[in-house]
């Protein structure tokens, strides 16, 4: 059996080296979830969903109304019917039921489509943003939230997020 001892001293050797190489190195740390959930930028996002679909949601609870009204009616009115009324009621239920759910796995669809581009124009700014305060305050990686630990000196999550606030007070 081969012992793995000259690969692990050969990977703790080149670790050694990379530190001390690069001691100098100035590395910040961005917790991106916090970054997302909590910039204005995906407040306005979020806003700018809701109003986009709002008509949308008012029609289909306008449905949802209607189909409740309906399904009342011959719940509390089909047996003083005529089979041919209650069946003509029935199928009208039965359609606008479908209706119904097919217009809200549209807009759910439809929703998750356009959450998603505005997701990505939030990530790109906030990339953008990231980037602009490692270069101006001379740092050489900025890690994300793949890191089992970080020390608080490294974060520099509340930086970057009143920068997001400071850009989305003055308009960008």
């Amino acid at each position: 059996m081969k012992s793995r001892w000259p690969t692990i001293f050969c990977i703790l050797s080149l670790t050694v080296f990379v530190k001390d190489t690069h001691a100098d190195d100035k590395i910040g740390y961005v917790d991106m979830n916090a970054l997302i959930n909590q910039s204005p930028q995906i407040l306005a996002a979020n806003k700018t969903l809701t109003s986009e679909f709002e008509e949308q949601n008012n029609r289909i609870s306008e449905q949802e109304a209607d189909l409740q009204a309906l399904e009342s009616t011959i719940s509390q009115e089909g047996n003083f019917m005529t089979p041919d009324k209650l069946l003509e009621l029935q199928e009208r239920a039965r359609i606008l039921e479908r209706q119904v759910r097919r217009a809200k796995e549209d807009m759910k669809d439809a929703i998750t489509i356009r959450n998603s581009q505005l997701v990505d124009d939030v990530q790109n700014q906030i990339k953008s943003v990231v980037a602009e305060y490692a270069e101006v305050n001379g740092y050489d990686a900025i890690l994300i939230n793949a890191i089992l630990y970080a020390n608080e000196k490294i974060d520099i999550t509340d930086e970057i997020l009143l920068k997001l606030r400071a850009d989305y007070s003055s308009g960008e």
